[in-house]
């Protein structure tokens, strides 16, 4: 059984990182993954010899949170395994969403007449406890956050928006309207100084 969950478990993330491989900027699925990976990573550094269980939830976010701390822990305890409740033999690994926070801001300007890029910034604080299975003891409690910043372009927040978790599907900064209103005032400009230009010689 335990073996089945494995499989399964590996499963899931090599669908994930298949289907996010592409030329574009990754999905915020991914983003999510990743970043609470390398937060994960860069604060458990020492080599466990025991197993790990970790108590999934049912949510969606959460599960996006689970995949990127398995991967973080990685290589960190002897086999890593998702579980439905408390296991007697290992850590049980709990962790609680704290704070959430993604969404679009003005990034920088491509040019001329090109509009600006989207800034995607993603903020997160985790609670993570790790308590013995022979005994419940708590074993390690952490809170860490998880960032991630990266700019795309308007055209790709179609493509890295989820479909299915409202939270990674935030609305991008400014209207269809201001899009073309600021290139539209700038050509109105230069073309208003070139009239007064040539009208006063």
């Amino acid at each position: 059984m335990r073996k089945n969950r494995l499989f399964a478990f590996s499963g899931c993330l090599l669908a994930l990182s298949i289907s996010t491989a592409s030329a574009g900027p990754i999905s915020n699925e991914q983003v999510v993954i990743n970043a609470t990976a390398r937060a994960v990573d860069s604060v458990y550094t020492r080599v466990t010899p025991q197993d790990l269980n970790i108590i999934s939830d049912s949510g969606s976010l959460d599960k996006l949170v689970l995949y990127g701390i398995s991967e973080g822990m990685r290589g960190k305890f002897d086999r890593i395994m998702l579980a439905q409740g408390p296991e007697s033999s290992g850590y049980n690994l709990y962790f609680d969403v704290l704070g959430f926070d993604l969404g679009y801001r003005m990034g920088s300007s491509r040019g001329f007449l090109r509009g600006r890029k989207i800034r995607r910034e993603l903020q997160c604080e985790l609670r993570i406890n790790i308590r013995d299975g022979r005994d419940g003891a708590l074993r390690e409690t952490k809170n860490l956050g998880v960032s991630y910043v990266d700019e795309i372009d308007r055209s790709d927040i179609s493509f890295v928006n989820s479909r299915k978790i409202p939270e990674l599907a935030p609305e991008p900064p400014g209207s269809s309207w201001s899009r073309y209103a600021e290139p539209s005032l700038v050509v109105a400009s230069v073309g208003a100084l070139v009239y007064l230009f040539f009208a006063n010689r």
